[in-house]
């Protein structure tokens, strides 16, 4: 009686270490792909937020009101971008889901903006460029928040032993105060 007691302890405390050996190397994948994952949304941010500002500055000149016309292959290089960056977010970061809607919804405000000054008379001109430059400007803001907000999502600074967590507040301040500064 006490043999198969015995062993059935012996097997439930084999099992749950494995269990838990299991949990633990899945956890890590999981923080290794996370930490993966948002380091290359930070770069196709950076690469979409590039190249539309490269896009506006070819297209117009607030000082001699002068708007370029532009090529559809342009825009159709930045189209892949947001598809790239609603791939990533929807597959591995949905709560960053509102931040990207605000840098489309300012990509869009951008492209109408210079539709509108496009098609300003002399008149208009002045308020027309203006108004793109400020949606411009919009643009830049949404995209820093949004990769504050990616920088925020793939930290793993926080997730881990709780050891880490207690002795390590000070790379902890540190990792927060390398977030804080601009982008």
């Amino acid at each position: 009686m006490y043999l198969a007691l015995n062993i059935l302890f012996g097997m439930l405390v084999v099992g749950c270490s494995a269990m838990t050996t299991y949990l633990i190397s899945i956890s890590r994948e999981r923080l290794w792909l996370r930490s993966k994952k948002s380091e290359e949304l930070y770069h196709k941010a950076e690469e979409a937020y590039f190249d539309l500002s490269a896009f506006f500055r070819e297209r117009y000149e607030l000082s001699q009101m002068i708007v370029n016309p532009h090529d559809a292959r342009e825009i159709t290089a930045i189209n892949r971008h947001i598809v790239d960056l609603k791939i990533l977010v929807g597959l591995y970061f949905p709560a960053l889901g509102h931040h990207l809607s605000g840098v489309v919804a300012a990509t869009a405000t951008g492209f109408d903006q210079l539709r509108l000054a496009e098609a300003s008379d002399e008149s208009n001109r002045a308020n027309a460029m203006q108004m793109l430059d400020y949606a411009v400007s919009g643009l830049k803001d949404s995209f820093d928040h949004f990769k504050e907000e990616i920088l925020r999502a793939g930290q793993t600074d926080g997730v881990g032993k709780i050891s880490d967590v207690l002795f390590n507040r000070s790379h902890r301040r540190m990792s927060e105060r390398v977030l804080s500064g601009a982008a």
